[in-house]
């Protein structure tokens, strides 16, 4: 199909978003905040008071392995690769020089920060697209599985790794600043809190630590029952509340003040909660799965759980079988693996 004359591929029907994690922008004149998410070889834009689509980028030469946003580009990763988009469309920067696919980045003021898979991690400057810094770590020590910048931590990054440390360092100085001995565990995700100084770090053994990094002192404790922490956030809408997701599908609600249980939100996907994100000063959750759905979640239930606000969603599985549906051709049917039945419309999303 791909060498057809005749042949060519027009756009994807209900496809939403995938396994990589969503990241969110907010738009100071539209006063909008929008979410960027993966799907495939493009990526689609949402504005998160409808979850209507904006825009859909260029495509990509293969599949885009990770993402990120700061106030004016969208970067992506596709292989050994990283790109800069403007209006959520076009390429107006590349950055070469990785030998090994990218899936991690971080864009910090004027420069971006990616790591590969051998984790290899290299610091650009964001208009010149030169290479600022470049630091290496071996795999069998300390493999890179998060990043993060500390809120007023100048010129600071904090990595988590596989083998469970974490290392501060100064990436303006090229120095390491301190290493965190960790939890025997692989740290998954680490998410700043709003409280300075302060950062929750997911583990794969299911534990979720508030740890105090200026101090290194470790606040509190919490474990899920459903596996390794996939994504985490914390509400900023004045309410203590920290957010943890699992591959189970499951998201747990912590009272960081009462330092217990708040309540559960069970089956929220069907696959595993790949992204989470509170929107700022808003008592409103996103959620992204692979189970290809986009959620929005408010928190007004009486035990300070959340509900399903809007969502956005296809099949999860395969369909098994796709017919037009009407005269004018502009609906379609499909029936898919996960036994449901969707309507998509050709015309418009």
């Amino acid at each position: 199909m791909s060498n057809s004359r005749i042949f060519a591929g027009y756009r994807a029907l209900g496809f939403t978003c995938n396994h990589v994690p969503f990241s969110i922008r907010y738009h100071q004149k539209h006063k909008e905040n929008y979410v960027v998410t993966a799907v495939g070889k493009a990526f689609h834009t949402y504005n998160c008071s409808k979850l209507g689509i904006t825009s859909i980028s260029d495509s990509h030469p293969s599949d885009i392995t990770c993402l990120s946003v700061d106030a004016f580009l969208v970067f992506t990763a596709c292989e050994n690769e990283i790109r800069a988009f403007q209006n959520n469309k076009q390429v107006v920067h590349t950055y070469k020089g990785h030998q090994h696919p990218v899936h991690l980045l971080l864009p910090y003021g004027k420069h971006l920060i990616s790591v590969d898979d051998a984790s290899c991690l290299k610091i650009w400057d964001i208009t010149s697209e030169e290479l600022y810094l470049e630091l290496e770590f071996p795999n069998a020590t300390f493999q890179i599985t998060a990043i993060l910048h500390p809120s007023t931590y100048m010129n600071k990054v904090l990595l988590g790794s596989k083998q469970g440390a974490m290392q501060l360092w100064n990436i303006h100085t090229n120095k390491l600043i301190f290493t965190f001995n960790g939890w025997d565990s692989a740290v998954t995700v680490i998410e700043q809190a709003p409280a300075i100084d302060v950062v929750a770090v997911g583990l794969a053994s299911g534990k979720i630590i508030v740890h105090n990094l200026k101090y290194d002192e470790t606040l509190m404790t919490f474990t899920q029952d459903w596996g390794p922490v996939t994504s985490m956030a914390f509400r900023t809408d004045g309410q203590p509340i920290l957010a943890t997701g699992s591959a189970l599908g499951h998201i747990a609600l912590w009272n960081l003040e009462e330092k217990k249980l708040q309540s559960q939100m069970r089956d929220c996907h069907q696959g595993s909660v790949t992204s989470m994100q509170c929107l700022p000063s808003e008592p409103l959750l996103v959620t992204s799965s692979s189970d290809n759905s986009l959620k929005v979640w408010i928190f007004d239930l009486p035990d300070g759980g959340g509900r399903l606000l809007r969502m956005r969603s296809g099949h999860s599985a395969p369909p098994n079988k796709v017919r037009f549906h009407g005269k004018d051709g502009l609906n379609v049917l499909s029936a898919g693996q996960d036994s449901t039945l969707r309507s998509f419309s050709t015309d418009h999303d």
